[in-house]
């Protein structure tokens, strides 16, 4: 082989590289899931419901979260990839256990801890990094979240009307606990409660270190947490 065409055939070779290591750190031909919404997770509610459902009238009493697609805390964070350009990134964990206590029309308890060692992604190197770096979910694997002030919603939503409210809390992540507000919307749905909020997050408020990657030109301190619950009777 000439010499001419040895270096073409290096470049080729190493452009193939640069082209599968950018394919397995994105996970190229993904896409991200859209935001958190009270109407998808109705939907999926809905889709689940086996018919023997009953309306709700009155929240009053002790209720806990329950699993499904439905069900899930996750972030959403920017990062710019170097010499590809923003991404991005959406990570969720379905491992969330909880509780809300409600008396007539007022909610007085919310208490939720989220699995953080469950949150993925649509790639698994990023997910892995965040074992050791981040969250170092393998020193801080759990987040929780509890209600510190009581919130009124005026009046029960009928299914497919949604309150929307704010609902104060602490927030602990990474060891570090702040004062969070979330945006709230709720709405019940086959016998079901349904609230999705989310609230935004200053990493270095928690004493987060942005994770580090070859390919990560840098990834913005402020993201976005997601929540979104089903809560059943019980």
């Amino acid at each position: 082989m000439s010499r001419p065409l040895k270096i073409l055939a290096a470049s080729f070779a190493g452009l193939l590289v640069i082209v599968l290591g950018l394919a397995w750190w994105l996970g190229l031909f993904s896409s991200e899931p859209e935001a958190a919404s009270v109407d998808a997770a109705a939907e999926s509610v809905a889709a689940s419901d086996d018919g023997t459902s009953e309306a709700i009238s009155d929240i009053s009493g002790t209720w806990t979260v329950e699993q499904g697609d439905a069900t899930f805390v996750g972030y959403r964070v920017k990062e710019v990839l170097s010499t590809i350009g923003d991404f991005e990134a959406v990570g969720r964990t379905p491992g969330v256990t909880g509780t809300l206590v409600a008396d007539g029309t007022t909610i007085s308890s919310v208490s939720v801890t989220a699995d953080l060692t469950g949150l993925a992604s649509d790639n698994g190197a990023r997910d892995g990094q965040l074992r050791t770096q981040a969250l170092e979910t393998d020193t801080f694997p759990e987040g929780t979240f509890e209600l510190t002030a009581p919130i009124d919603i005026g009046a029960v939503p009928a299914e497919g009307e949604t309150v929307v409210f704010g609902a104060t809390g602490e927030l602990t992540l990474h060891g570090v606990t702040n004062t969070v507000t979330l945006d709230v919307n709720g709405t019940v749905q086959s016998g079901k409660l349904i609230v999705v909020g989310s609230t935004p997050i200053v990493m270095s408020d928690y004493g987060i270190d942005p994770p580090q990657a070859p390919i990560v030109a840098s990834i913005e301190d402020e993201g976005v947490m997601e929540v979104s619950l089903v809560f059943g009777r019980g």
